[in-house]
């Protein structure tokens, strides 16, 4: 059964389809049978002060499920790989890449009450044997992987994890702390930009850009990563007005011209 959430009663299942099939039970299958998975029906509004768990990963955000809409797609970019999702929450992804082949995914969190749901998760769809869950502080991101997993992994998925401008750095250094030479991380992103009050006008307005973002590529540049547009495109989410966006980020040797686009960028 699911693991009840720690601050709600109620739990909601997304039933992920594949092969024009879908199941509510847990199966494990990575010749296509849809993968559920579990998360609180509300999620905090905002991360908690460091004393306090930050619980927004209880939740299955909109950039997790364009993300897994692209790898359905393209599932040749998991198969057989050795896949690290970072700032996993609920694991959509993670668990999506062992359903359509990854030899291994290793589900990473900060939060130890995410991370128990990470396993929940993935027992739920019979991946367990497939899937490893590991604490990641990405301030010090090499105190909790051994030598050998550092710069070894050739597939690395996150989503909606650049929801502050004081994660971009952190971010930076654990991608290339992680990343092969040849490895790709591939960062589903929900576009948000922060209301502000005009000087001018002592009025609220959106921001002309998603700060956290446009820091994020500038600090791949600087940083020495490659980072691609691989698509731009409307939300999927019928509550979100933002668009979504996808972007792959690579060492010096990742070939990133090769990625697919999606249809709406092709």
């Amino acid at each position: 059964m699911p693991l009840e959430p720690p601050e709600a009663q109620a739990v909601k299942t997304l039933t992920w389809q594949l092969d024009g099939r879908s199941s509510r039970s847990s199966q494990q299958a990575p010749d296509g049978a849809a993968q559920p998975a579990t998360a609180p029906a509300a999620a905090p509004a905002a991360a908690q002060p460091e004393e306090d768990p930050d619980l927004i990963g209880l939740d299955i955000w909109p950039a997790s499920i364009a993300l897994c809409r692209y790898l359905t797609n393209h599932p040749e970019l998991v198969a057989g790989q050795r896949v690290l999702e970072l700032g996993a929450g609920m694991s959509l992804v993670g668990l999506l890449c062992a359903a359509l082949g990854a030899q291994h995914a290793l589900l990473t969190d900060y939060e130890p009450q995410v991370l128990a749901h990470l396993q929940d998760n993935a027992a739920l769809n019979s991946l367990q044997q497939r899937c490893a869950s590991l604490r990641l502080d990405w301030r010090q991101p090499a105190a909790s992987l051994a030598p050998e997993q550092q710069g070894s992994w050739l597939r690395i998925v996150a989503a909606d994890v650049l929801y502050a401008s004081a994660v971009v750095q952190p971010l930076i250094s654990t991608l290339r702390l992680l990343l092969h030479p040849e490895g790709v991380a591939l960062i589903g992103h929900q576009v948000r930009r922060a209301i502000v009050l005009d000087p001018a006008t002592r009025l609220p307005r959106l921001e002309d850009e998603d700060e956290p973002l446009e820091k994020f590529k500038a600090a791949c540049a600087a940083a020495g990563l490659q980072h691609r547009l691989l698509s731009s495109r409307e939300t999927c989410s019928n509550r979100d007005s933002d668009p979504m966006v996808l972007l792959a980020v690579g060492g010096p040797q990742a070939r990133l011209a090769e990625l697919p686009l999606l249809p709406s960028e092709s």
